[in-house]
């Protein structure tokens, strides 16, 4: 029985302890156990941050869960000037549909030549100087002195957006420089481009390197603005489409009438022309044949006064003969 129950143990195989003996086994294993650590740590820090993005100010829900607008959570344009109530705009923005007399007042007379307005004029009351601040926080692209504009300070924003200021007195901030909404750039000034305005700041939006009116920009974010500039050119390029095939559509019906008109008119000509030929051609064979009938005519006369002679002359010789 001893010896059955031996020959029998030999007979069952050990497959956990021949697994164990095989060299990839281990290693599978480590593998394993650092698969399930690297799970567990990546999920808690997921985790960790979406918590922390649903405290943030930008998140669409509030603690208790409430829905509140998104857009209010964004920076928006804002007058740029420390105090907006002591300022206000002393020329407007040159719009090509304003009135004639708004367009006039938004014109700036430099070195005898008139300029359109492509921002608007800040200024006190009292004329004096103000702190100029950044409509929206950005990246300081530009810094310089224009020997007609005074101090030059542009800030690029998000969408192609930029916000220029100029005539100012002086800077506070220098090319590369990262401004928040509020900053102060500069001291507003006079300068030599527009003498009238005195102590000013004149402040531009653009899109795209094009001046937009600034007023559009008020209280609105840069995806709303450049969204709104973006519609806004898409119409006007509709209109000046439109405008352009009518005023084709016109030449077109125009140009048969025209045709029209003038087809009479060579026809006439060729008729009358074919029948002035006509009619000298006629003249022509009436003509000649008149003078072809006088010529024989005056042959016949010629021949008959010729007969004449000669029978005339025939019965004086017979009368001769005969007296002789």
């Amino acid at each position: 029985m001893k010896e059955e129950e031996k020959q029998n143990k030999k007979t069952v195989p050990m497959k956990g302890k021949s697994a164990m003996k095989k060299r990839w086994v281990y290693p599978a294993v480590y593998l394993s156990f650092a698969a399930v650590i690297l799970t567990s740590v990546l999920w808690y820090q997921n985790d960790a941050k979406n918590t922390e993005n649903n405290n943030t100010p930008d998140s669409a829900l509030e603690d208790n869960g409430a829905a509140v607008p998104v857009s209010l959570t964004k920076e928006v344009f804002q007058m740029p000037v420390a105090e907006p109530e002591a300022i206000e705009v002393v020329k407007d923005f040159f719009s090509p549909e304003a009135p004639a007399q708004e367009q006039e007042a938004a014109l700036v007379f430099y070195n005898n030549i008139y300029y359109q307005n492509r921002g608007i004029d800040l200024a006190t009351a009292d004329n004096k100087a103000f702190d100029v601040t950044a409509a929206l926080s950005g990246n300081v692209v530009k810094v310089a002195k224009d020997p007609a504009l005074g101090f030059v300070v542009e800030v690029e924003h998000d969408k192609g957006v930029v916000t220029h200021y100029s005539s100012l007195a002086s800077v506070s901030v220098k090319q590369g420089d990262q401004v928040k909404q509020g900053a102060v750039l500069g001291q507003a000034g006079e300068n030599a481009y527009d003498t009238d305005a005195k102590i000013h700041a004149h402040f531009e939006v653009r899109k795209d390197g094009e001046a937009v009116d600034p007023v559009m920009a008020w209280d609105q974010s840069v995806a709303q603005l450049a969204t709104a500039v973006d519609d806004s050119r898409k119409e006007m390029k509709k209109a000046e489409e439109k405008k352009a095939a009518e005023e084709q559509k016109k030449a077109e019906d125009k140009k048969p009438a025209e045709e029209k008109k003038q087809a009479p008119k060579a026809e006439d000509k060729g008729s009358k022309d074919t029948k002035d030929t006509k009619d000298s051609k006629d003249t022509k064979d009436t003509k000649d044949m008149k003078d072809t009938k006088d010529g024989k005519d005056a042959n016949r006369e010629q021949e008959s006064s010729s007969q004449s002679a000669e029978d005339t002359n025939a019965p004086a010789a017979d009368d001769s003969g005969a007296n002789e």
